[in-house]
């Protein structure tokens, strides 16, 4: 009966390892929190870098009223008098704005393992409670106390 009692008390004293270790809320998680984590900060670092092209541009345009106009030209503005020659066949050159990278974390289920984790802990120590008293008292009968 004792052995039987070490045998289920070390199973779920295993079982509460694994998953705390690799349960929803482990190692395994806090690694893909972390990975993200990094992500964000790569994504971060990015934008800083294109925020301060931007700025630079932004300075220029300040300073150059020529760039302005080049700038207006090419989305399709014109002032008085300008003679706009189109050209067939010639595709106008696509332009995108970049923000950055959509970085979301993915979901976890609702917390399925809390339920075995307060189980596996409660069960393995009264069991492990079990089998300390009834060692004791196997020593006790074993002496002729």
């Amino acid at each position: 009966m004792r052995r039987l009692v070490l045998v289920f008390a070390m199973g779920f004293t295993v079982a509460s390892l694994l998953i705390y270790f690799f349960g929803d809320s482990g190692l395994v998680a806090y690694r893909r929190l972390e990975a993200y984590r990094q992500q964000l900060a790569a994504n971060v670092e990015k934008l800083q870098a294109r925020k301060t092209g931007l700025d630079s541009e932004l300075a220029n345009l300040r300073n150059d009223p020529e760039k302005i106009l080049v700038m207006a030209r090419d989305i399709g503005l014109y002032q008085r008098g300008d003679e706009v020659v189109k050209l067939e066949g010639l595709a106008r050159p696509a332009t995108s704005n970049e923000i950055g990278d959509l970085l979301r974390l993915p979901r976890v289920k609702a917390s399925r393992n809390v339920i075995f984790k307060v189980t596996g802990i409660a069960v393995s120590g009264v069991l492990a409670g079990f089998a300390v008293v009834g060692g004791r008292l196997s020593r006790r009968k074993g002496r002729g106390a």
